[in-house]
């Protein structure tokens, strides 16, 4: 079923929220000249009445439409942020033509429609709506000093276009105002979430790697631990060591000997599966951890993973240049604890160093 605000489009749901804002503010002043017409300050008649309700509603219905099916994209602005507000100034100024005695009174609609534009408009573009809303006052007073010269004073109604219109500028700067504090309040909090997301990250990671750090292992595997607790499931982890990574230290130096572990975590992280996950136990030991998977699955995933290695050629390195890794690997067995389940990971790797390298020991509970 189609909702009437999209769920999987945060921007365009926000554009149909002020709409629907807009929606209920045109409802609320329909109600209010049905109110005047029924005391009997409107001239125009129950049926024209109707007539322009049904134009208007015809209108957001429009407008409806254009945002729900993303037409509104099209526009410079997405929010068609002018075309409400001249619709909603057209209608106001309909009122106020009608009004006669509470014509004044009818302006303060104007309010309503000036608020709206906080959401998006410049100083710019408020001195141009403002020079809009005048100039359409100016033609109602013209078409009343035409059609209806004994319903007007004309000293009043100046007066009445010299407030209007000092208000609204008004309006307009403080309406920019208040838009300036906005977007300087959004980049604020946009670059606070940057922090904490950096801050989040650094929490988290290996500076170097990327990979998740020691503290971060621990709570993927207790993770892990009370998820296969409760469902009777399993898990493995896969501990691995680059072969002779000292070698590589001292032949090329240790910044080039960063640059293997980046360009071997990145490899590796491509490797396994969104679900698992990868973290630097110390120095140059990993440990993979494959979320419900086997001894045998692991095992395989393990030796991918070698093959991969093996093959790998590192920017910056002579093409003859290659490294390995050994790695042990362990299913959790239930109630066990973490470090007993990483010891046992451990024993499996060194034989795999033992039996000379380059290998993948399995190592299983009695």
């Amino acid at each position: 079923m189609t909702s009437i605000i999209p769920k999987n489009d945060r921007q365009q749901a926000l554009r149909l929220r002020r709409f629907f804002i807009g929606a209920a503010s045109y409802a609320m002043w329909l109600i209010l000249i049905m109110y005047c017409h029924y005391l009997g300050f409107s001239r125009l008649s129950y049926g024209w009445t109707l007539v322009a309700f049904g134009f208007v509603i015809g209108i957001n219905i429009l407008l409806y439409i254009l945002f729900r099916t993303g037409l509104n994209k099209k526009f410079t602005d997405p929010s068609l942020t002018f075309p409400q507000m001249a619709i909603a100034a057209l209608a106001a100024m309909v009122a106020v033509y009608f009004t006669d005695n509470i014509r004044g009174v009818m302006l303060i609609a104007y309010i309503v429609t000036m608020l709206f534009g906080i959401f998006r408009f410049n100083l710019v573009q408020y001195i141009l709506f403002t020079i809009f809303s005048v100039m359409c006052y100016g033609t109602v007073i013209l078409l009343l000093l035409n059609n209806h010269p004994n319903t007007i004073t004309l000293r009043v109604e100046i007066l009445q276009l010299v407030v209007f219109a000092t208000i609204l500028t008004w309006f307009s700067m403080v309406g920019n105002y208040i838009r300036q504090i906005r977007k300087k309040l959004s980049a604020t909090n946009y670059r606070l979430n940057n922090a904490l997301n950096t801050i989040q990250e650094l929490a988290s990671h290996d500076d170097l790697t990327r990979a998740y750090n020691r503290r971060q292992m621990y709570e993927e595997l207790n993770r892990e631990k009370a998820k296969a607790d409760r469902t009777g499931g399993c898990f493995s982890i896969a501990l691995f060591d680059l072969d002779h990574f000292k070698k590589i230290n001292d032949t090329y130096g240790h910044l080039k000997g960063d640059d293997v572990l980046k360009h071997l975590i990145h490899t590796i992280s491509h490797e396994i599966r969104e679900i698992d996950s990868i973290s630097r136990y110390g120095g140059e030991e990993f440990i993979i951890i494959m979320s419900g998977t086997d001894a045998k699955g692991a095992e395989e995933c393990a030796g991918r993973i070698k093959n991969t290695i093996e093959n790998l050629k590192f920017p910056g390195f002579p093409e003859s240049f290659c490294i390995t890794i050994s790695t042990g690997i362990t299913t959790y067995c239930p109630v066990e604890s973490i470090d007993e389940l990483i010891a046992r990971s451990d024993v499996a790797m060194y034989k795999a160093k033992s039996m000379g390298r380059n290998q993948v020991v399995t190592e299983m509970t009695v």
